[in-house]
């Protein structure tokens, strides 16, 4: 982050590198595609280290395939028990429609190899905080064009920062789970009553905000030493004065998952294998891009303008860049 991290270290000692014009300082839509060019081999590079480091996704994955499930046969039909209690009817109506009904496909359930697959993909919260802290901490540098060793600084920010980052990602994980459960749910239910009705619309606008606030959560994790309360916190205020900018990300990255579907549904090779190469970490640039000029006006930007006024601070600062 150039001058501005090294303003907290040495407030008498420019910031090293070539001075940024005002231009180059503005986050605009057209500085976020000429920073994506520059680093799009460099966010491939990202996501695919996050997805090998989220390796216990693989395990859940593996039993979905059904592959270890116990076959069986089941009816195809609703009509199946119908149409097996009047087989004793041999009429030519009765032989059309069990043709169309009586049918019966391949099915199975889970077996103990694929209740371990899901058990050990559990595994997954162990990793999916730190992988969200590193890399969101190398998108922050791209977002500022700041200089980055790819694998050194990825394993660092893990190193430094995964007590607080384990954490943060078994709350994220629970939170999403939860809040996709509900709205799931609601809308499932929502013509039982109105209540179900406005149980979904609540729940629809709290994932939303919550989706929004996951642009931040661990931005400032890897800018502020705060408590995970007080990040949770300062990202759902966050979350709601940088509306605009979360807005358009947001758009940005569902059009980015559209894309992906459309290509899965008509180029299935691609669009299964782009998630792990190149989605996630497109859409984690879009968000941190988003997210990182509403950081800097409300959180960064005040903290130096106070401490002009006040002088040093003998408390240790909040301020800290925790890469």
């Amino acid at each position: 982050m150039g001058k501005l991290f090294n303003a907290f270290y040495n407030y008498s000692k420019e910031g090293p590198g070539v001075k940024k014009t005002d231009a180059e300082k503005k986050f605009t839509v057209v500085r976020f595609f000429k920073q994506l060019g520059n680093k799009f081999w460099q966010i491939v590079t990202l996501n695919l280290m996050t997805v090998a480091l989220n390796f216990p996704v693989f395990f859940v994955l593996l039993g979905l395939t059904g592959n270890y499930d116990i076959p069986f046969r089941a009816p195809a039909s609703m009509m199946y028990q119908t149409m097996y209690a009047a087989m004793g009817n041999k009429s030519p109506v009765y032989m059309a429609l069990y043709g169309v009904f009586g049918s019966e496909m391949n099915s199975g359930y889970p077996s103990t190899t694929t209740y371990v697959l899901y058990a050990l993909g559990l595994l997954v919260l162990l990793t999916f905080g730190i992988s969200c802290t590193a890399i969101v901490y190398m998108m922050r540098n791209y977002t500022t064009a700041s200089h980055v060793d790819i694998v050194g600084d990825y394993f660092r920010i893990i190193g430094k920062n995964w007590r607080q980052a384990l954490p943060m990602g078994i709350i994220d994980i629970g939170l999403m789970f939860l809040l996709i459960y509900d709205v799931y749910f609601f809308r499932f239910n929502m013509n039982q009553s109105f209540f179900m009705q406005a149980f979904f619309w609540v729940a629809l606008i709290i994932a939303a905000i919550y989706f929004m606030m996951r642009y931040y959560m661990y931005l400032i994790l890897v800018t502020f030493k705060l408590s995970i309360r007080k990040i949770v916190k300062n990202s759902f205020i966050l979350a709601l004065v940088g509306i605009k900018r979360n807005i358009a990300a947001t758009l940005a990255i569902l059009l980015v998952f559209v894309i992906n579907y459309l290509l899965f549904l008509f180029i299935t090779p691609i669009g299964a294998a782009l998630p792990f190469i190149l989605t996630f970490g497109l859409c984690c640039f879009i968000a941190t891009y988003a997210a990182y000029p509403v950081v800097k006006t409300f959180m960064i930007d005040p903290y130096y303008e106070e401490e002009d006024d006040s002088g040093l601070d003998e408390e240790e600062p909040i301020f800290v860049d925790r890469g």
